[in-house]
């Protein structure tokens, strides 16, 4: 398990996500958006998720293959008018959408700067993880963005910040190296609460900020390509035509491209707070992927090979993402909250995170649970063995069920065991709610 905080929380209730995570504070996040064609799809998804997180920032930059970036452009604001018409409907549904005016307020420029770029082409293989440092940012500028950060992390609140690289993080380098020269007391403090999530490394800052600022947690994700990148999901155009971009309201209408294309959208899938409790640690998995620590840097992580599989971790949530989606652009227009579907409430006796002993009995209770529309709801149970440190099989009983049953196998040494909860609707679309148990077996 990571340094990243970890969840242990009592029961009440949660729109849309766990039960146990209502009393945690929203995952606090800040995007950084490089303005690319696929970064206006996943703004458009992104706003109908800022209910589900604290966001703090968002930053226009520019990455190797953007390199004088879009700030110029109108597209985000366009984007930001057409939710402001949509924001009366979204809050029937869920109270906690933010106005438009506390977006614009948090909406500020970046390093857009070509010649920070320097040689840097399209070469973005090249930009992995341990790879040399291409250049330092001591003689940059600060922009609007790096101060954001800056004063962001300064805070004193203590709670992870996701730094979100939908681009390129030079604008994030920026801002680490003036915590480190002119914050030198506060340094340590303020960049150790970063969790950053790069789409690739799309400038010279990845590499920069792992091997300066190694107190930075550093996500490397390569595996968006093959699953959500241009052409990854090519069967999705009737979806996008059909509950998107027509008959949603002028939010979905703005949507660019004819079928699902959001290259960057894992980035915040990664801090939903939808009870898979991605966020708290790279290696759990989620809807943003899973990830594996390098060998090389101690905070540094990369894709995980799950089966031989770098894109399984993404692959197997693709179509509950969409699904969630397709509710939320409902709500855009539904203007009643009897008029759209809406998540099942997962309610559990008990705590998230329990030791047991070996050969000992437990059973998890989610009988409590229901659905705000009145539809039946049916139970999945399942191990997610990947995510765990135990390497064997867990036999579950009545996995489809309100409450499931577990024998705590032997081990040698204390071994995690993830228990996966799915609770699904029969509405339209079928909105599925999540909750992991995190499960310490004991010899």
């Amino acid at each position: 398990m990571s340094r990243l905080f970890v969840l242990i929380v009592i029961v009440t209730t949660s729109l849309g996500g766990s039960a146990a995570e209502a009393q945690v504070q929203k995952p606090r996040v800040i995007v950084m958006t490089d303005g690319e064609i696929d970064d206006h799809s996943s703004m458009i998804r992104f706003l109908l998720y800022t209910c589900d997180v604290d966001v703090l920032a968002i930053i226009e930059t520019n990455s190797i293959f953007q390199r004088n970036g879009h700030s110029k452009e109108d597209w985000y604001e366009k984007q930001l008018a057409a939710y402001g018409k949509v924001y009366p409907n979204l809050v029937k549904h869920h109270p906690d959408y933010p106005t438009v005016e506390k977006l614009k307020k948090i909406s500020v420029v970046g390093d857009e700067e070509e010649d920070h770029l320097r040689d840097l082409r399209e070469k973005r293989w090249e930009l992995v993880p341990g790879a040399k440092i291409t250049f330092e940012p001591d003689t940059w500028n600060d922009t609007p963005g790096s101060d954001k950060i800056v004063e962001i992390l300064l805070e004193e609140n203590p709670e992870p910040v996701h730094i979100q690289a939908w681009g390129g993080g030079n604008t994030a380098a920026r801002a680490f190296y003036k915590l480190k020269t002119e914050y030198p007391d506060d340094y340590k403090r303020a960049v150790s609460k970063v969790v950053m999530y790069n789409i690739w490394y799309q400038d010279g800052a990845g590499n920069y900020i792992e091997q300066n600022h190694p107190e930075v947690t550093m996500i490397y994700c390569g595996s968006f390509a093959g699953t959500w990148n241009y052409n990854s999901q090519k069967n999705t155009y009737d979806f996008i035509e059909h509950h998107v971009k027509n008959n949603h309201g002028p939010l979905g209408a703005l949507y660019p491209q004819d079928y699902v294309s959001e290259g960057d959208s894992p980035a915040f899938f990664y801090t939903l707070k939808n009870g898979l409790r991605n966020y708290e640690d790279p290696t759990y998995g989620g809807w943003g992927g899973r990830f594996e620590k390098t060998s090389e840097l101690d905070h540094v992580y990369k894709d995980a090979v799950d089966d031989g599989d770098k894109l399984k971790s993404l692959k197997m949530w693709i179509d509950d993402v969409n699904q969630d989606f397709q509710a939320r652009m409902d709500w855009c227009v539904a203007e009643k909250f009897e008029e759209a579907n809406h998540h099942p409430t997962v309610r559990i006796s008990g705590e998230l995170d329990r030791t047991i002993s070996s050969g000992k009995t437990m059973t998890i209770d989610a009988g409590k649970t229901s659905d705000p529309d009145g539809n039946n709801i049916s139970f999945k149970w399942w191990h997610y063995k990947e995510a765990g440190s135990f390497d064997g099989s867990v036999k579950l009983k009545d996995t489809d069920t309100d409450k499931v049953t577990l024998v705590a196998p032997p081990v040698s040494k204390p071994e995690t065991i993830h228990v996966m909860l799915e609770v699904t609707d029969n509405g339209d679309p079928a909105l599925k709610s999540y909750q992991r148990f995190i499960i310490t077996v004991e010899p």
